[in-house]
């Protein structure tokens, strides 16, 4: 199997066959917030994206779109000098998975990348759908928060 890493546009990645699928699989799979419509807003991550701010490092498996993960690039808020990548999205198929070595490479590749563009810190998500502790930890990780979520009634 021959695999490449590397950043890819927006625009490259939404002219996949398989990113449809893609998205929606993550979306059913671990999306905190299946009680409301997949709805993704592609006009602000473009802009965001021409603007630096928002970056996707892909793999590929013999061409195929494997995986991805999506960073928001920006200064922290409370740390402005410091260049942070939060993760917006991160997947790998279920096809893929069985080659636990793919995620790895994926995370590990998109490290230094980050680190080429400025970025001091990384600040990846953790779905509690299908917990991923173990792996992050193994990648040198630290928790450092928790999110909670609250759906207000309408």
């Amino acid at each position: 199997m021959l695999l490449r890493f590397g950043w890819e546009s927006l625009e490259t990645i939404l002219a996949e066959p398989n990113i449809r699928e893609l998205l929606t699989a993550y979306w059913t799979e671990l999306s905190p917030i299946k009680h409301v419509p997949l709805d993704i807003d592609w006009p602000q991550k473009a802009a965001l994206e021409k603007a630096g701010r928002y970056r996707i490092w892909a793999c590929r498996a013999d061409g195929t779109l494997a995986g991805f993960i999506a960073w928001h690039v920006t200064p922290h808020l409370n740390h402005r000098t410091t260049l942070c990548a939060f993760t917006d999205v991160h997947y790998l198929a279920p096809a893929f998975r069985d080659n636990r070595q793919l995620g790895w490479r994926m995370w590990r590749t998109a490290e230094p990348a980050l680190k080429k563009l400025g970025v001091k810190a990384v600040f990846p998500h953790d779905d509690h759908a299908k917990h991923l502790l173990p792996f992050f930890l193994a990648l040198g990780y630290a928790p450092a928060m928790t999110v909670y979520m609250k759906v207000l009634d309408e």
